[in-house]
């Protein structure tokens, strides 16, 4: 059973610096789990403590019922994919796919089997007697999660795969990942810095920061309901706009004051905002709910006015980058909205799919 518990783990280095603080995390039997961050938030340290390449400080780790803290990382029956394809240069690539059968001395016919199959999911088969040198990025890529297929693990680990990649090559890469995911309905766990590859990839995504998980969740459920201002940021393309300002009560109904606008509160949301009436706040929303087409079609909407900065057109759609003199934000619009660099806009805000947070905490409050 492909199931990996992970019980308090700790990750301290010398100096106590905590890599990994409180790790706690049931992963499920066949399960697509993507751990993501920034750079040196602990996710690589913690599929590291899983494959057994690095020692747990505390905590308890478990693939299946077995607690495999003192295991050895070539008795855990995991099979790992790191982001520089660790391929042997003078093997071929029949010979990378099968050195770790061969060394657990498998007979050769099961070997050539397990090679032909795992290179014909890949669609390598042509390439079996090539060396690395004689190989794009993405055929090496190929190979080393070939090598790995072979082995037929109960647990796939994938380190950052695909940061070496073109920009083309990595989205057709994800794709076949996710498409051999679904074929083989094998847990894996996946490394990864790209918000993008988190959310079109994962089952559940695990947001971690500075070594500490800040929210587990399906990718919909972290778009739309983040724990905290810094899941809100990092989840979404182009992320999500904050807007510090305070909540006021004007004709007994709330309203966030920015101070260059006001955006009227909706209704349902006053009883958990009134605690916060006259305090500072962050509101978020994000950049597709403002001057969105569904924004402009809501009767009575909000609006902000602004000035254009910047316009990115992305084919069907423009990204417009505007300021209101306190807060600098991003619009998502419909490509033929046309707006000319330093004029005034006025953008409609779907105001019940933006966010609220404490000015203290940075939790979501509603």
């Amino acid at each position: 059973m492909g199931k990996v518990t992970l019980e308090s783990v700790y990750k301290i280095y010398p100096g106590n610096v905590e890599a990994v603080r409180d790790f706690n995390l049931e992963i499920n039997d066949g399960e697509f789990l993507v751990l993501v961050g920034p750079s040196g938030c602990g996710k690589s340290t913690t599929l590291r403590m899983v494959a057994g390449l690095e020692e747990i400080t505390r905590g308890t780790i478990k693939i299946g019922e077995r607690i495999v803290n003192n295991v050895a990382p070539k008795d855990r029956d995991i099979a790992m994919v790191f982001q520089n394809y660790a391929l042997y240069p003078h093997l071929t690539v029949y010979d990378n796919m099968a050195f770790g059968l061969k060394l657990r001395k498998y007979p050769k016919d099961e070997i050539a089997q397990r090679v032909k199959e795992a290179a014909d999911i890949l669609g390598i088969g042509e390439l079996l007697q090539r060396r690395p040198k004689a190989l794009s990025g993405g055929q090496r890529q190929r190979v080393a999660v070939g090598r790995a297929i072979v082995r037929k693990p109960e647990v796939f680990l994938f380190d950052e795969p695909l940061s070496n990649l073109d920009a083309k090559m990595r989205v057709q890469m994800r794709v076949e990942i996710s498409r051999l995911h679904n074929r083989l309905e094998t847990t894996m766990i996946y490394v990864t810095h790209d918000q993008t590859e988190a959310m079109t990839m994962g089952d559940r995504i695990v947001v971690m920061k500075d070594g500490i998980v800040q929210q587990v969740d399906t990718p919909i459920g972290l778009y739309d309901n983040p724990a905290n201002k810094f899941v809100g940021g990092f989840i979404g393309t182009p992320p999500m706009n904050f807007f510090n300002g305070q909540l006021v009560m004007i004709n007994s109904g709330l309203v966030f004051d920015e101070g260059s606008f006001k955006v009227p509160v909706p209704g349902e949301w006053k009883n958990a905002l009134n605690p916060h009436v006259g305090k500072a706040i962050i509101w978020g929303v994000r950049p597709e709910d403002l001057g969105s087409p569904a924004a402009e079609q809501i009767e009575d909407a909000p609006r902000i006015t602004a000035t254009v900065d910047v316009m990115e057109p992305m084919g069907s759609e423009t990204f417009v980058y505007m300021n209101t003199g306190e807060h600098s934000f991003i619009s998502r619009v419909d490509a033929h909205r046309i707006f000319q660099v330093g004029e005034e806009a006025q953008l409609a805000v779907f105001v019940r799919k933006s966010h609220f947070f404490d000015a203290q905490s940075e939790s979501l409050i509603v």
